[in-house]
């Protein structure tokens, strides 16, 4: 099985896709940067934590890259998503956290109401290279009941690949990377990491901390992720957003 479910997006009823975070050695020795962009995030990165160093995870993390750089990518994608196990259920979907579909587009309400599956591209790691990029773009167009959807800090790739996407194909940005200063807070969705719930409100964002599936249906172009509680990148970034964190190392 290529897509699982890990705790929190299983709440959400969400598949998702992992690649290992950041920069990998690869089993020849060589290294491998699955996160082109990142900046200041890597020092706080959650799957570079707990969990996500376990040697069973590692591994099966570091066997999707493999595929994912292989030729043999789209076509295994293809057979994992023909099961009939990310067909729409039938049954409308609820969203904790969404106070209206009014802003939706037409797909969009279509697949809350046919409650539709989602597959959550990369809890860990991104778009390393375009062609890459283009294997998802193809597969969104291959299952247009599925909703696909990113964070990503490739800001050049995306834009330039943007008027390809399928209706059912979500972008949302992630600040605390090198491409930030590229992005217009007002026209382009983005998600900051705050401190806690508070500090998302004063800054006039909304939290999706309700569903991970609120980074790009809410309506708004700022969305708040709520800090995980690892105390030593608490300490790090010292009540700073990614965002913040990103600007102090530009600085330097």
């Amino acid at each position: 099985m290529l897509l699982t479910q890990n705790r929190e997006l299983k709440r959400d009823g969400v598949w998702n896709w992992t690649l290992p975070a950041w920069v990998v050695e690869l089993p020849d020795g060589s290294h491998f940067n699955v996160c082109p962009q990142a900046g200041a995030c890597a020092k706080f990165c959650y799957a570079r934590n707990g969990t996500y160093l376990f040697p069973k995870v590692r591994g099966k993390h570091l066997s999707n890259l493999e595929l994912a750089y292989s030729p043999e990518f789209g076509e295994a994608m293809q057979q994992e998503l023909s099961h009939k196990k990310f067909r729409p259920t039938g049954t409308p979907r609820e969203i904790p956290g969404l106070p209206t579909t009014d802003h939706l587009s037409d797909w969009a309400r279509f697949w809350i109401e046919a409650g539709g599956q989602a597959v959550r591209i990369h809890d860990s790691g991104d778009f390393f290279s375009e062609a890459y990029y283009n294997e998802w773009v193809n597969l969104a167009w291959d299952f247009p009941e599925i909703l696909f959807y990113a964070y990503t800090k490739e800001v050049t790739v995306t834009k330039k690949l943007e008027h390809t996407f399928p209706s059912n194909l979500l972008i949302c940005y992630s600040m605390g990377g090198r491409e930030d200063h590229l992005l217009d807070p007002d026209v382009d969705r983005h998600a900051d990491v705050f401190p806690d719930l508070e500090a998302i409100e004063e800054a006039g964002y909304m939290s999706q901390h309700e569903s991970d599936l609120l980074c790009v249906l809410l309506p708004t172009t700022r969305v708040g992720i709520p800090q995980n509680n690892i105390p030593h990148y608490r300490k790090k970034l010292d009540g700073r957003t990614f965002s913040e964190a990103q600007r102090d190392r530009r600085r330097r």
